[in-house]
């Protein structure tokens, strides 16, 4: 059953790993749209549909970085960058050790602590 509302809604820290470095995050998740930032200035906004019967969130996600900024994928920006990334997360967030994501500046780990529900 594909859902909005559900008690996976909260807030959420974020500890990513990938080729270069590590970073921090914090994002909310409410009525199936995600949103949040990363201590690198990262910005994240899109959108997730969670199916409570295969216990997976999946959607879109747009990375934002302005110019000067450097991804922990290595990718430096002499521009603002902004992408989608399609996204499949099992559920609960916080039960995986970590969650791959492939990206367009490359592979991105996470792992996801939730901080409250909504």
């Amino acid at each position: 059953m594909m859902t909005k509302n559900s008690e996976h809604d909260g807030i959420y820290l974020a500890y990513f790993s990938g080729e270069i470095g590590t970073s921090l995050g914090i994002f909310m998740l409410k009525d199936g749209i995600l949103t949040g930032g990363d201590l690198g200035g990262g910005l994240y906004d899109g959108s997730v549909a969670v199916d409570t019967a295969e216990m997976i969130a999946t959607g879109k996600i747009k990375f934002r970085m302005q110019t000067g900024g450097t991804s922990i994928t290595g990718a430096h920006s002499d521009f603002p960058i902004e992408y989608d990334t399609d996204v499949a997360l099992t559920l609960p967030l916080e039960s995986a050790a970590y969650h791959s994501i492939n990206t367009l500046a490359g592979p991105v780990n996470v792992r996801f602590e939730k901080v409250r529900s909504l």
